[in-house]
């Protein structure tokens, strides 16, 4: 009896100790396959999606840091070139329109005080000849430089070399069609029914004619732009306000005198080629400093500035 319970106490021991080495082994399998590591947390540098995760979590709650954000180096995002919004230029550009566009009202309107008092009427043909010069020269009302000699000689070499590096669209017509299309039908055009909405209403600071003054202004701010400072970007947007205040002028024009309006609108064709024209120039010419195209709002830049007439 002794002997047999000590037979059964040696087989419990044994029993015992290989359950113990199994288990042991098991454990040393499973810290193989499954490391503490991945669970806890570590000081090595975080990877490259939390990096991304944190700053696009930053752009998305805090929107005002996003431009420190992307000048910073291996975040995968390229630096921009611009300084952001130029709103110097835009407020110049405001300022500049709504100047001229008073300086050409009291013009007029001292025009009608003087015919008035002495009992004029200026003819037809003479209002003809006095809108088409406006045509030609209302910028010397305008506070903003124009494409002048004086403007052009002072472009940089870098800016004239982008110039004459510039690509046309392959369908922009040859030059005698813009001998038509500005100094014949357009300014032609603008002359003659103007003339007629003076004749009607006797006067020049109306409604209808301030309509086209504020065209003209708009014009001369798209030269300030595209002949000045050349943002090629901006230009497409100036021509695009072009189109709008001229065809704002011939509605106003419709009002007074029908004929006058349908005749003032003809001219729309032509800003209409124009804008096409300048859209596609735009799209195959993209920014040196970037590859990409120019943007359309004004931006900071080294190359571009905004000035008045009597700034240095």
């Amino acid at each position: 009896m002794a002997t047999n319970r000590k037979i059964l106490a040696r087989l419990a021991i044994i029993l015992a100790v290989s359950q113990c080495n199994g288990y042991q082994s098991s454990l040393a399998g499973y810290r193989t396959i499954v490391r503490p590591s991945s669970f806890l947390p570590s000081s090595s540098p975080p990877s490259t999606f939390s990096t991304s995760t944190s700053t696009s979590m930053t752009r998305l709650f805090h929107p005002q840091r996003s431009s420190a954000i992307s000048t910073q180096k291996g975040d995968g995002i390229e630096p921009s070139v611009y300084g952001g919004v130029d709103w110097t230029a835009l407020v110049k550009y405001t300022v500049g329109v709504a100047a001229q566009l008073s300086f050409l009202f009291v013009f007029l309107t001292g025009i009608d005080q003087t015919l008035a008092r002495f009992s004029l009427r200026i003819p037809f043909a003479a209002n003809v000849i006095f809108f088409y010069a406006f045509n030609l020269k209302s910028s010397l009302f305008s506070i903003l430089p124009t494409s002048d000699a004086k403007e052009t000689s002072k472009l940089t070499k870098d800016r004239e070399d982008r110039e004459y590096t510039k690509r046309i669209p392959t369908w922009t017509p040859p030059g005698i069609a813009f001998v038509f299309g500005w100094p014949l039908l357009t300014f032609g055009l603008r002359a003659f029914t103007a003339a007629m909405i003076v004749q009607q209403s006797g006067r020049y600071a109306t409604p209808a004619i301030m309509s086209l003054m504020l065209h003209f202004c708009v014009v001369n701010l798209w030269n300030t732009i595209d002949n000045v400072e050349r943002r090629l970007g901006v230009s497409v947007v100036g021509l695009y306000s072009i189109w709008l205040t001229k065809a704002f002028a011939a509605w106003q024009f419709y009002r007074v005198n029908p004929r006058a309006g349908k005749l003032l609108a003809v001219t729309l064709t032509w800003i209409t080629a124009a804008v096409a024209i300048k859209t596609r120039t735009w799209q195959i010419n993209p920014d040196p400093d970037t590859g990409k195209r120019e943007p359309l709002v004004p931006m900071k830049h080294s190359r571009w500035t905004t000035k008045f007439r009597w700034e240095p």
